[in-house]
């Protein structure tokens, strides 16, 4: 029939077959040139000595299944139990969901330990300048900033300079330049898609050499109210040569100044709010880049809970708005609130190496929430809902909602809304992981065992320990 088909057109078999080895000729060259001169293919390159942490598959990729959204007054589901862990390596950026974490004094390994700043000028003194961290409350589009961690493995060969580095952050975001004819080639044969957008790719070490150290000073910028210090990564020629595009992706005038900040073990930040008590956790909490505590633990119920008292337009929420590291299932909704202490039991079936430890945190205060969670993370843009016929603009959600619904003490008069808590490891399981040598990982699917529950008022402990 296709033959016959071919025969009404005056086309024959021979011709078919020229075309067809023609396609498949330019599309060889096509992918020699991408092998080549691509970045894709020279990020693969340089990568190949090290190793992806994130998750191959998501564990969220059905939170919105009825089954997570157990109501306040439901009784357990079962066991809780961590149903996904997420670190945020770059502060305010795309997260790394993972299936295990390695739990140190600051949290978990590789989270909020890069930041992103710019530099602002003083109107009164045009000499004077400093440097404060960007988040997607003003830029929403780092939402899209997509980040990876590599780290080094049993084969990898020990003269690779990112494996020296103890591995590498990844960021990737779509260029906003109009891309060359190579790397837009080199975008089809990554996607298949002729209209894909090429990506622009930044490769970070996690850790510097002495030579570098020196050229890059530790210098002083400002995270909310506070000062914090870091490594000012900004003269790493990978990640200079692609500030400038960053900039004009996330909208930051090319007259200002951005760099990236890395935190240091000297350059941690102690707690001074919310304590958790020192005979639990044993010296006081030190953080990086977050913006209070080392680890945030949230449930997918409360989400749910928060969800279906939003507008149908907003509805479902994406629990990844609240960027928690530990995501636990089987509680009711805002059960989490109740709790004091916990201890993370290891699942019967780990086959990694972990310390045979049940991890133990204290719970020091609810998360007080601003304008972040109405950033879509999808398309990183703020979501309002529908506006009244007489208004122009709808009201922000979930914030809105929040504020009227979660609004459920007033420790934090800038709050707006409460979901999700603020945790700190203890010391004493620290330690007892340190003496076997072993990593302390929490995974997916351990479960969580409540060891103290109480009532939790935000900045009721005083401001020392």
């Amino acid at each position: 029939m296709l033959i016959q088909l071919l025969q009404s057109f005056h086309i024959s078999l021979g011709d078919v077959l020229h075309v067809a080895i023609f396609i498949i000729f330019l599309l060889g060259i096509g992918f020699a040139i991408a092998v080549q001169f691509g970045s894709s293919y020279q990020t693969h390159s340089r990568l190949r000595n090290l190793q992806n942490v994130g998750s191959v598959t998501s564990k969220m990729a059905d939170q919105y299944n009825p089954e997570f959204g157990l109501p306040p007054s439901a009784g357990m589901g079962g066991p809780v139990r961590i149903k996904s862990l997420y670190l945020h390596p770059v502060k305010s950026c795309g997260p790394i969901e993972v299936d295990r974490a390695l739990l140190t004094k600051t949290g978990f390994m590789y989270d909020r330990c890069f930041a992103l700043a710019t530099e602002n000028y003083d109107q009164d003194t045009v000499a004077a300048s400093t440097w404060r961290f960007i988040s997607q409350r003003t830029k929403p589009l780092m939402s899209l900033v997509r980040t990876e961690i590599w780290v080094p493995h049993g084969e990898s060969d020990t003269r690779d300079s990112l494996v020296q580095s103890g591995g590498c952050l990844v960021m990737k975001f779509d260029d906003p330049d109009i891309p060359s004819w190579i790397n837009q080639i080199d975008a089809f044969f990554q996607t298949w898609n002729p209209f894909s957008i090429p990506e622009i790719t930044i490769i970070v070490p996690l850790n510097l050499e002495a030579s570098q150290l020196e050229e890059n000073q530790l210098k002083t910028f400002g995270i909310h109210s506070r000062d914090a210090m870091g490594l000012d990564y900004g003269g790493i020629p990978s990640v200079a040569a692609a500030l400038p595009k960053l900039k004009r992706f996330l909208g930051i005038p090319a007259s200002q100044s951005l760099t990236l900040f890395k935190c240091t073990p000297d350059t941690l930040t102690r707690t001074d709010k919310n304590l958790a008590p020192l005979e639990h956790i044993g010296t006081p909490a030190v953080h990086g880049y977050t913006d209070q505590q080392p680890i945030n633990i949230n449930s997918l119920s409360s989400v749910h809970a928060v969800s279906a008292l939003l507008p149908p337009e907003n509805q479902p929420m994406n629990a990844l708005r609240f960027r928690a590291n530990i995501w636990i299932t089987n509680a009711p909704a805002f059960e989490e609130e109740t709790w004091k202490r916990y201890r993370i039991v290891p699942k019967s079936n780990s086959t990694r190496p972990r310390a045979d430890i049940a991890p133990t945190l204290s719970v020091v205060c609810r998360t007080s929430r601003c304008t972040m969670p109405n950033v879509n993370p999808d398309k990183g843009t703020f979501d309002t809902d529908i506006p009244r016929p007489e208004k122009k603009r709808g009201k922000a959600q979930p914030s809105t909602t929040l504020v009227e619904h979660r609004t459920i003490e007033t420790g934090n008069k800038s709050a707006l809304g409460y979901l999700g808590m603020h945790c700190v490891p203890e010391d004493s399981t620290l330690k007892r992981a340190e003496e076997q040598e072993l990593g302390l990982y929490v995974e997916v699917g351990d479960e969580i065992e409540i060891l103290e529950r109480g009532t939790h008022l935000y900045g009721s402990t005083g401001n020392d320990y």
